[in-house]
């Protein structure tokens, strides 16, 4: 495989490029936000319609151009897996999120992988149900707390790290997202 780089969030997190990654849970969107701050270029956003068009740009702004989000609303769960692949085999597109409801299987996703690897991008899958096996590089579960401040957890990574962390927003001059590692947890 192809070594495409690496993209850091939050002061901490390290997410392989030209790979597949998924995120589960209810805060999984603003793992996506996160992630999509600290690349450059266009951020293509997929889903249906109900998902897609919740996304509201102008509340996305404090970490990413609303400029720089091309959203794509597909009918079908076959149409974002297409979508998904299509713009990741593309150069240039640092950033393919998309919405399922289960997340891709593990033909699926290696197709998906695939095209990332062909591309150079990063692919998120933000699965809103329940996760299957997959060839993605991490599987992260994303959740608000009651203090503002997200948990994520890493659950499957191939590089072999795993555990949870609580992560908050804090007004910087840091750069256009800026979350910081609040609390280590135990995974």
């Amino acid at each position: 495989m192809k070594n495409h780089g690496i993209v850091t969030i939050a002061d901490r997190f390290e997410m392989v490029l030209g790979r597949l990654h998924e995120a589960v849970g209810g805060a999984a969107d603003t793992f996506a936000t996160a992630l999509a701050a600290q690349l450059p270029g266009p951020v293509i956003w997929i889903g249906r319609a109900r998902s897609v068009g919740s996304l509201a740009p102008t509340g996305l702004q404090k970490f990413v151009d609303p400029a720089r989000l091309l959203l794509v609303t597909a009918a079908t769960r076959v149409e974002i897996l297409w979508a998904a692949e299509e713009a990741l085999r593309r150069p240039g597109a640092f950033c393919v999120i998309f919405d399922l409801e289960r997340g891709p299987d593990l033909r699926e996703s290696r197709r998906l992988q695939i095209a990332a690897e062909q591309g150079g991008g990063l692919g998120l899958a933000l699965i809103s149900g329940q996760p299957q096996a997959s060839a993605a590089q991490t599987r992260w579960f994303c959740e608000s707390s009651d203090d503002g401040s997200w948990l994520w957890r890493l659950v499957k990574d191939k590089g072999g790290k795993t555990g949870a962390w609580r992560v908050e927003y804090r007004e910087s001059d840091h750069g256009p997202c800026a979350l910081h590692l609040a609390v280590a947890t135990s995974a």
